[in-house]
C-alpha cells in the first residue's frame, strides 16, 4: 500500500530498495483512512476557527498573533497538501494524476514540514530578542516587523525544491504507475533523508532549545535581581515590573508549541532514518504506519494550544459559537514584541 505520509522516502528500484508491494492490507488501509479523515477535519476546522478569530480582531491583533496566523497557515498547508493527498491516495490505492501533479503535491508536502518548523524558529527568535535584547529590538523599530517570518517561508519554499526532481510518476514492475522517489545512487536516499532530518528537525530544535535556555536564564536573573535592578540593567520604562503574567504566559505557550512539535515529529523522522540506514529496513506494519501518522497530529493540536494560552483568541472563539458574546466588551491589554519596537518586560504579551 502506498504511504504518502512518508513524503521523504518511497523506495524505488533506482534507490536499490524493493518496489512497493501490490498487496493491500484492507483492515490497515481502512484504519488509516479513518484516522487521516479525522485528522484532516480537525486540522482544517480548528485552524480555520483560529484564523477566523484572529481576522475578527483586525487592527487589535498583536505581533504575537501574527506568528500564530502563520503557524495556522503552515498547519493548513500540512492538512491540505500532506494529509488530504495521503487520504485520497489510500482511498484510490494508487496515485491518480499526471506527473506534474505528483511533483507539485510532494513539493508542497515538504513545504508544510519546513514551514511548521521554521515559523516556530522565527517565533522563538522573536521571544529571544524581546526578552534578552530589548534595546536592540527597540532601535530596529518596525523595519524588521515581518522579516523573521518571511525568511521562514522563503527558506521553506527554497529548501523543498529537491522534491520536484526526486519524485515523479513512475512505472512499477507490475505495470501500475505510482508517485515515487528515484535516486541515482544507492546512498541517495540516506543522504537526502539525513539532510532533511538535520534541516527540518535537528538543527531547528537545537536553535530553539538554545534560545529557550537563554530566555529562561534571563527571566531567572530578572526575578532574582528584583524589579529596580533588572529594569536598570535593561533600560526599560520606569514603573514596569520585570516579568508580567502575560509575558510568562507567552513563554509557556511557546514552550508547549515546541514540545508538541518535537513529540509529534520525532517518531516520523526516527522511522524515516531507521528505514534508510538499517540494512534490513522494517516492513510497513500497523506500528510503522501509526508512527508515521503521529506527525500530522501536530496540525490539530496547535490551534487548541493558542486558544488555551490566549485570552483574546478564546474570547473570539466564544463569540463565534455564542453570538451574545459579541455584545460583551473584552478588555484588551498591551502585547509586547520586538517587531513593534515597543517592548518592555512589564507589558502583557498574549491578551
Amino acid at each position: 500500500m502506498p504511504n504518502a505520509s512518508s513524503v521523504l522516502l518511497e523506495p524505488t528500484p533506482n534507490a536499490s530498495y524493493p518496489p512497493p508491494s501490490d498487496d493491500r492490507d484492507d483492515a490497515l488501509a481502512q484504519a488509516e483512512i479513518a484516522i487521516l479523515a479525522s485528522i484532516f477535519l480537525l486540522a482544517t476546522l480548528s485552524n480555520a476557527l483560529v484564523l477566523g478569530a484572529l481576522f475578527r480582531q483586525g487592527r487589535r491583533a498583536s505581533p504575537m498573533h501574527r506568528f500564530i496566523q502563520h503557524l495556522c497557515l503552515a498547519d493548513m498547508t500540512v492538512a491540505l497538501f500532506q494529509v488530504l493527498p495521503q487520504l485520497i491516495w489510500d482511498i484510490t490505492d494508487r496515485f491518480q494524476g499526471p506527473d506534474i501533479l505528483c511533483r507539485a503535491v510532494t513539493y508542497l508536502q515538504v513545504v508544510g514540514m519546513f514551514a511548521s518548523s521554521y515559523v516556530i524558529v522565527a517565533m522563538t527568535y522573536d521571544r529571544y530578542r524581546a526578552i534578552c535584547r530589548p534595546l536592540l529590538a527597540f532601535r530596529r523599530g518596525t523595519t524588521s516587523r515581518h522579516r523573521p517570518v518571511l525568511l521562514a517561508w522563503a527558506a521553506s519554499f527554497l529548501l523543498s525544491l529537491p522534491q520536484l526532481f526526486i519524485f515523479s510518476k513512475t512505472e512499477l514492475p507490475s505495470g501500475a504507475y505510482e508517485c515515487w522517489a528515484a535516486f541515482a545512487e544507492p546512498w541517495g536516499a540516506r543522504a537526502y533523508i539525513t539532510w532533511v532530518f538535520l534541516m527540518v528537525f535537528l538543527l531547528p530544535t537545537f536553535f530553539i532549545a538554545t534560545c529557550q535556555g537563554m530566555i529562561f536564564c534571563e527571566v531567572y536573573h530578572s526575578l532574582r535581581l528584583g524589579p529596580e535592578a533588572a529594569l536598570a540593567c535593561k533600560g526599560s520604562q520606569q514603573g514596569s515590573s520585570p516579568i508580567s503574567g502575560a509575558v510568562a504566559k507567552t513563554l509557556k505557550m511557546t514552550l508547549v508549541i515546541v514540545l508538541t512539535y518535537v513529540f509529534c515529529w520525532a517518531p516520523f523522522f526516527l522511522v524515516q532514518l531507521w528505514a534508510v540506514w538499517d540494512p534490513q529496513p522494517p516492513t510497513e506494519g500497523p506500528a510503522f504506519t501509526l508512527l508515521m501518522l503521529v506527525a500530522s497530529l501536530n496540525s490539530c493540536t496547535n490551534p487548541w494550544v493558542y486558544a488555551t494560552f490566549s485570552n483574546s483568541i478564546s474570547s473570539e472563539l466564544r463569540r463565534i459559537f455564542c453570538p451574545r458574546w459579541a455584545h460583551r466588551k473584552v478588555s484588551s491589554l498591551y502585547e509586547d514584541s520586538i517587531l513593534t519596537g515597543s517592548f518592555s518586560l512589564g507589558r502583557d504579551t498574549l491578551s
